[in-house]
């Protein structure tokens, strides 16, 4: 799924530049200009960034532990 229309970045690019980030700065979440920067690419309109910001979400869930991003299960009831 394209994301990103004005630099043509899908979904699957996305992860590739979290984990490309994530390679260069551990421990750093990036934000969507620092995985644009990875991809050589910028941001022109922006309009992408809620959705971006989601894609980077999803791909730091796979890449990085729960307990690391500060998620903490919910005992079960």
């Amino acid at each position: 799924m394209i994301i990103c229309h004005c630099n043509c970045i899908t979904a699957a690019d996305i992860e590739y530049g979290v984990r490309c980030a994530l390679e260069r700065c551990p421990g750093v979440v990036p934000c969507p200009h620092a995985v644009y920067e990875e991809l050589g690419a910028c941001a022109n309109c922006a309009n992408c960034f809620p959705v971006a910001e989601h894609c980077i979400k999803q791909a730091l869930l796979s890449f990085v532990p729960p307990e690391q991003l500060g998620i903490v299960a919910t005992p079960a009831a």
